[in-house]
């Protein structure tokens, strides 16, 4: 993210397969919680995913930046789960 590598340790906190994860951060320079849903939807899956971060220090300084570039890790991550899930 804006040039530097981030790595975070993730505790799963809730969890109802196949439908619901929950997880937030335990160690790592951006607190955050994350929900992945996925729900039937058609001949398909509706993927909905809700996160809430904490934005301080070094970050804190390029917070609209911080929030778009995790947008489009979100986007990215997903389409390669798209990907991965249609090819099995």
């Amino acid at each position: 993210m804006l040039g530097r590598k981030i790595e975070a340790v993730v505790e799963v906190t809730g969890r109802e397969p196949p439908n619901l994860s929950r997880i937030k951060s335990v160690g790592g320079p951006i607190p955050f919680e994350s929900t992945t849903k996925f729900e039937a939807q058609g001949d398909g899956t509706l993927l909905t995913q809700t996160a809430q971060a904490e934005i301080g220090g070094f970050f804190k300084l390029a917070e609209g930046l911080v929030g778009k570039q995790l947008e489009k890790q979100f986007a990215a991550n997903n389409a390669a789960l798209k990907l991965l899930l249609e090819a099995g």
